[in-house]
C-alpha cells in the first residue's frame, strides 16, 4: 500500500532514492537546503517541505541522507528538526555519521514516540540510481520490518545488523575501510605494473580470475580508470570522512589498527593532490603522478 513518506537530504544519492520511492507509488514530502535539489524532486512528483519539522508533520516515516554528523543532529534534534513534527513515527537514517552520532540521536529521541532506524547505505551514486544499494539496518524489530519494503525500492540487498542504534553504522564504516583499501592497493599495484611494462587491462583480467579479485578490480577500475572517465560519482572528502569515522570507532573499542591509518594517509595525500571533490577513482592519478606513468589510455 502506498504511503506518505518524507525524505530529507537530496544530494547525489538522496535524490535518486527519492525517485525510486516515487516510482513505487508513494507520496514523498522532501526537504533540502539546496532549493534546486528540491525543485528537481518536485519535478518528479514530490511535494516540497519547508523544514525537517514540516516534513515530519506530514509523514509518519521519514528518511534522511546527509553528509555530516552535525547535519544529522540538526535535521533530527535541531530547532526545526524532525523531532518537532507531530506525525513522525519512524526516522530512518541512511547517512554515514558513525556510531557516536547515532547514539546521540537515539538518546535525543528517548521519551518521544519516534523510533530510530540506523540504516546506512553503500553503493554510491551509481547504486542509488540503479536501485542496487546495499542497506545495513539496525533498530527495533517492528520498525525495521515496516521500513524494509520501502528501502527495497532502492536497495538490492538489505542486511539486518542488530537491534541497537550504532550497530549498522559500525558495519558501514568497516565496509568503507575494506572498499577504500581495495581501491588504494589496486591503484598502487597497477601503477607499479605499468611502470614495469605490463598491460593494465591484462593485469585487471588476471586479478579478476585469481585470488586478487576485489570490488575495485571487478567494477570500479574497469568502469572509470582504464577508460579514463573517472566518473564513479563519489568524492574524496566523503570517503575520508567515513574512513576517519572508522578510526574513531576502532579507537573507542580499543581495536588494533595497522592498515587502517596507512590507508587513510594515502587517501589524504590523494585528496591534497586531486582536491576534495575529485572522484574517488582519481586516487590512481595521485599514484601515476608519483611514478610518471599513465594507467589506461587518455
Amino acid at each position: 500500500m502506498a504511503a506518505t513518506l518524507g525524505f530529507i537530504g537530496l544530494g547525489s544519492m538522496g535524490l535518486p532514492m527519492t525517485q525510486h520511492l516515487l516510482k513505487a507509488g508513494h507520496k514523498v514530502v522532501v526537504y533540502d537546503l539546496n532549493a534546486d535539489a528540491v525543485k528537481a524532486a518536485v519535478a518528479d512528483g514530490a511535494e516540497a517541505g519547508t523544514s525537517s519539522a514540516d516534513v515530519a508533520s506530514r509523514a509518519e516515516i521519514v528518511f534522511a541522507c546527509v553528509n555530516t554528523s552535525q547535519a544529522l543532529i540538526d535535521v533530527v534534534l535541531g530547532e526545526d528538526g524532525a523531532c518537532h513534527g507531530d506525525q513522525l513515527r519512524i526516522f530512518v537514517d541512511l547517512s554515514t555519521t558513525g556510531p557516536p552520532t547515532e547514539l546521540k540521536v537515539a538518546a535525543g529521541l528517548e521519551g518521544t514516540s519516534i523510533t530510530l532506524v540506523d540504516s546506512p547505505i553503500s553503493g554510491g551514486k551509481r547504486g542509488a540510481i540503479a536501485g542496487t544499494l546495499a542497506v545495513m539496518m539496525s533498530g527495533p524489530d517492528a520498525a525495521c520490518e515496516e521500513v524494509k519494503p520501502l528501502v527495497r525500492t532502492f536497495g538490492k540487498s538489505v542486511f539486518r545488523i542488530g537491534d541497537k542504534a550504532g550497530q549498522a553504522q559500525t558495519m558501514k564504516i568497516a565496509n568503507t575501510l575494506m572498499a577504500s583499501t581495495a581501491s588504494a592497493v589496486t591503484a598502487e599495484v597497477l601503477v607499479m605494473g605499468v611502470k614495469a611494462g605490463l598491460d593494465p587491462n591484462l593485469m585487471i583480467d588476471v586479478f579478476n580470475t585469481s585470488t586478487a579479485r576485489n570490488s575495485a578490480t571487478a567494477e570500479k577500475f574497469p568502469a572509470a580508470v582504464l577508460p579514463r572517465t573517472f566518473d564513479l560519482g563519489s568524492m574524496h572528502a566523503i570517503v575520508l570522512k567515513d574512513l576517519n569515522l572508522y578510526l574513531e570507532a576502532a579507537k573507542a573499542v580499543d581495536a588494533p589498527m595497522i592498515l587502517g591509518p596507512a590507508v587513510v594517509d594515502m587517501w589524504e595525500q590523494s585528496m591534497t593532490a586531486n582536491g576534495e571533490t575529485a572522484d574517488n577513482s582519481t586516487i590512481v592519478k595521485f599514484m601515476e603522478s608519483k611514478a610518471g606513468v599513465i594507467v589506461g589510455s587518455e
